[in-house]
């Protein structure tokens, strides 16, 4: 009974690893180099209100928190992580209304080239408490 019990256990532990394996395949990510286009989400700029991310799924697919990396050229949504916690104000509450944020608003579309450089950031915008950051292509760089 233990022999089977270890047998049921060692076969499912393959079969994770095999879909996770199979899942990292299907991801666009690839290594560095003039046939990749690299995006970067690090180094924000603090006193002009623009702030770094850290990408956490392609195109629904969620992936481990990173600042950086190297995507094959193509079309893509990036939602991201914004790094501006200690700027935040905290939520204002007007009687019983909820302020609720668009699905997508820490999200972004990118049409990526290779031996490109995409620098995605967040900018802080007074003018909608519900949304205060807006995530934008800050430069392009070759």
């Amino acid at each position: 009974m233990k022999r089977l019990t270890r047998q049921i256990m060692f076969g499912l532990v393959i079969l994770a690893v095999s879909a996770t394996a199979a899942a990292q395949v299907m991801l666009p990510t690839t290594t560095p180099g003039p046939h990749a286009a690299h995006i970067s989400g690090v180094l924000g700029k603090a006193g002009k209100e623009i702030f770094g991310v850290r990408f956490i799924e392609i195109d629904g697919r969620n992936i481990f928190p990173r600042s950086e990396m190297w995507l094959k050229p193509g079309s893509y949504t990036i939602k991201v992580l914004i790094d501006a916690a200690h700027s935040r104000r905290p939520p204002q509450f007007s009687g019983h209304r909820e302020h609720r944020r668009p699905d997508s608003y820490n999200e972004i579309e990118l049409e990526l080239e290779a031996g490109k450089t995409y620098e995605i950031r967040a900018r802080y915008d007074r003018s909608d408490e519900a949304v205060p950051y807006r995530v934008i292509l800050y430069k392009v760089t070759e």
